[in-house]
């Protein structure tokens, strides 16, 4: 990819790149909507991400042309204005500068940068805080801001959150900044502790099916799910994610049945994302797929982001031999994952057929590997 890059990167600003750079999406195997409540999640970063490639210019403007938005063109990214609805992938540019100079830093150094992505937007594979975490990552190579990882994952969270408008929580900043290959993160969204879990990814194969449904989470029922969360402070003093299921219970009678099953989902999610690392520590991948199959029957009954693009993907990948079916991500479409025994994964042109004559989407899809989280891959390779 680096020598595409460069090959592009010539034809645009007529000069070769300095540095290159990757920041990969994110997969969360179990977990979901349990990172705004201070709750726990299971994510491992993949070999679909974006990648960056950097040149230095003698004044201190920013330049940047994106592959995937070849109409845009080279887009000067002005450094003090706001988030403006039809800038597409330049907002979150605009919001990683934003934030910085919100917190005291200068960002002085002129930049030549270019994008090329194999990661799918609006998938529910995290391509907005692959760009954030990205950002940061150049801007702190270029600029020497001595950010630490901790404090990209928190400021890229403020540009989701103060700038783009989504109020999303930590765990994909988190995921995409510290991943390693092939290791699942248990990580606890309330302390910002984590383990990393090793995940058998020869033996099992992670299959994920795009179903290409358009969603915007700031106009979605995204921000609704957060706001009803929030209401648990109210019910328990403390974050809903560290709630057990008895205690819940306990107030149910005070819980108004869509709140007690908004309630309810988090907290059982929350278990069985613990017995989910247990189960991949013991190799016991069949309990695994069981709770996946599990979360998704959650996150479609008690917490309405499903959709029926991803319900009849799931129902299908498991009449095709998946172990485990999920979507995953904020919902509303977006991505649904699968895992396979390696030896035993269908064929799935009968799938896409049929799936665009039921929907009129086309079903992308994608066989999924580990990868690490968001790095400099060094200087020109030529």
């Amino acid at each position: 990819m680096e020598r595409k890059l460069e090959i592009k990167h010539k034809q645009i600003y007529k000069e070769t790149p300095n540095d290159y750079y990757y920041s990969p999406g994110r997969v969360n195997l179990l977990g979901e909507h349990t990172d705004y409540s201070g709750g726990y999640c299971l994510p491992i970063t993949i070999n679909l991400g974006i990648y960056a490639s950097v040149s230095l210019r003698e004044d201190k403007d920013i330049y940047v042309y994106s592959d995937d938005f070849k109409d845009m063109g080279i887009v000067k990214v002005n450094k003090t204005s706001i988030y403006h609805k039809n800038k597409s992938y330049i907002n979150y540019i605009k919001g990683v500068i934003s934030i910085l100079n919100q917190h005291g830093y200068q960002i002085d150094t002129g930049l030549n940068i270019t994008l090329m992505s194999t990661l799918p937007k609006s998938s529910g594979l995290s391509s907005s805080a692959a760009l954030e975490v990205l950002f940061f990552k150049i801007l702190n190579h270029q600029d020497k801001l001595k950010l630490k990882k901790t404090d990209i994952v928190q400021l890229s969270k403020k540009v989701e959150n103060d700038y783009i408008g989504v109020s999303s929580g930590i765990m994909d900043q988190f995921s995409i900044a510290y991943g390693k290959k092939d290791k699942a993160i248990l990580l606890d969204t309330d302390l910002l502790t984590y383990e990393y879990i090793p995940i058998d990814l020869k033996k099992y194969t992670i299959v994920l099916m795009n179903t290409n449904k358009a969603r915007n989470l700031v106009d979605s029922e995204y921000n609704k799910r957060f706001k009803s969360i929030e209401k648990a402070k109210d019910f328990f003093n403390q974050p809903l994610g560290k709630i057990g299921y008895k205690t819940l219970l306990s107030k149910k009678d005070l819980l108004d049945d869509l709140l007690w099953k908004r309630f309810k989902h988090v907290v059982s999610e929350n278990e069985r994302t613990l017995r989910a690392k247990k189960a991949i520590q013991d190799n016991n991948y069949q309990l695994f797929g069981q709770l996946m199959n599990e979360s998704h029957q959650s996150l479609k009954d008690d917490f309405n982001v499903s959709c029926d693009e991803l319900d009849y993907l799931v129902e299908e990948s498991i009449k095709r031999g998946a172990i485990g079916a999920r979507m995953t991500g904020a919902g509303f479409g977006g991505t649904m994952l699968a895992i396979y025994q390696t030896k035993s994964i269908p064929s799935f042109k009968n799938l896409e057929s049929e799936y665009f004559n039921k929907f009129n989407f086309k079903l992308d899809i994608y066989i999924a590997a580990g990868e690490d989280g968001a790095k400099h891959l060094g200087g020109n390779k030529s």
